[in-house]
């Protein structure tokens, strides 16, 4: 018998369950692949976020929409006035041609597991602190930069007039895109949440190769973001002689060469990236004059970040020189390598042993909106595995039970906190007295 995937031809779940919502959300820039495009404040963007909103309201929930479009919707669980807020979630935005998953899980089951506590409040169960679904805006960083704007002006690491004034490669702000689509909203953001979970795709083997059904995030690798820009000079690529040509591609192409070089000296420790190149003016008949390129650089060891990150920017300044061109780093970003909270490590865990699944500790590579929130409230993150590790692909896809696990170790979780004032020491001394 063949497990069912989390494939929309095979997604057999109703239209209430978690399966059926992720179809649901999938259907908003659906590729002919099977996964996605839905770049931040995009049309598609838009209609996915209509359709989270109405099902935020349908289920009972009071829907807003900050500054920056980050969407919230408050289960009133407690039934009081300021109320602690418990607090889950993830991104609906979407990289070109991606997975249905990505983000989108997290949305959905959030709003999933606020929908079964508001279910359980009917039945009598009583919460001392309310449950938040939230869709956090340009978490991908695909179309707008920095990555996780939303979620960091939440924390506070920017305000929203820096968020709202950066603009894609067309030169269109996120403010403006925000309203053509309806969603740059007016409301104010939720007071910090007591405690802040997320359930995503692990988007890595680890799990899968382990055998384990859900990874609870212990750890996150630190990160090195460098946009640079190399300035050369436009000219015809037939009478213009070899050695004159000051080529900004050829400048681009020695910094991809030598990151790719640069990971090689730590094995395995290290892992470099140049994602994104924007080539102008980008014909065949001109010597390119201008290149901006994305490079990443990222290591779960600080000796070998912080070695790396001196090398990273040597490499730029080589790779400039080497081509005879002019190079300006117009942003070089940080993210350190830090330990998500125990207490909520372990209130994860214990909920995912209780519930029979198979369980490890691991770290996290990818950045998610859940480290903008680290150090601000506790923070959870929960993987569930990824078939053959692929991710930011359209063939991304996760085993059916593996999601219904994810979802039930979420709901579980946030129940105990909900119980708990939003406190994950309470929770865990509750949950652990109960088992």
């Amino acid at each position: 018998m063949t497990s069912r995937s989390s494939q929309p031809e095979e997604c057999l779940g109703g239209a209430d369950d978690i399966h059926g919502l992720l179809a649901r959300f999938a259907r908003f820039g659906a590729t002919p692949g099977g996964g996605v495009t839905r770049l931040c404040a995009s049309p598609a963007d838009g209609e996915a976020r209509g359709l989270f909103a109405a099902l935020l309201a349908e289920a009972g929930a009071v829907v807003t929409t900050d500054g920056v479009g980050n969407q919230f919707g408050r289960f009133p669980l407690a039934g009081i006035e300021g109320a602690a807020l418990v607090m889950a979630g993830s991104h609906l935005d979407s990289q070109m041609r991606a997975g249905r998953l990505d983000g989108a899980l997290g949305v959905a089951a959030a709003l999933d597991v606020g929908r079964g506590l508001m279910a359980r409040k009917r039945d009598g169960a009583r919460f001392d602190a309310d449950f938040c679904a939230v869709n956090w805006t340009n978490e991908e960083g695909a179309r707008f930069r920095p990555s996780l704007l939303g979620s960091g002006a939440y924390a506070g690491h920017h305000d929203a007039a820096f968020a709202l004034s950066r603009l894609d490669d067309d030169g269109v702000s996120l403010g403006d895109a925000l309203e053509a689509i309806g969603h740059r909203g007016r409301d104010v953001a939720p007071a910090m949440a007591a405690c802040y979970l997320e359930l995503h795709v692990e988007q890595g083997s680890v799990l899968e190769d382990d055998g384990a059904t859900i990874g609870v995030v212990s750890r996150n690798w630190g990160a090195l973001k460098i946009e640079a820009v190399f300035e050369g000079e436009q000219a015809h690529t037939g009478p213009t002689r070899m050695g004159r040509r000051r080529d900004a591609l050829l400048a681009a192409a020695h910094a991809v060469t030598a990151a790719r070089a640069l990971a090689d000296r730590w094995p395995g420790r290290l892992h470099t990236s140049v994602g994104r190149l924007l080539v102008e003016p980008n014909s065949p008949n001109v010597v390119p004059a201008r290149v901006s390129l994305s490079l990443e650089v990222r290591s779960a060891d600080d000796a070998v970040l912080a070695e790396a990150g001196i090398r990273a920017d040597a490499l730029l300044v080589s790779a400039a020189g080497a081509a005879g061109v002019g190079l300006t780093v117009a942003v070089r970003s940080e993210r350190p390598i830090r330990a998500l909270p125990d207490v909520v490590c372990d209130l994860v865990a214990l909920c995912a042993e209780t519930a029979g699944h198979r369980m490890i500790r691991m770290d996290t590579v990818a950045g998610h909106d859940a480290l903008s929130l680290l150090g601000r409230c506790p923070v959870g993150l929960i993987f569930v595995p990824s078939i053959d590790g692929i991710a930011h692909n359209e063939r991304e896809a996760t085993k059916a039970a593996d999601l219904d696990a994810g979802r039930d170790v979420l709901l579980a979780a946030a129940d105990r906190l909900c119980r708990a004032g939003g406190s994950p020491e309470r929770a865990l001394r509750q949950l652990g007295a109960a088992a």
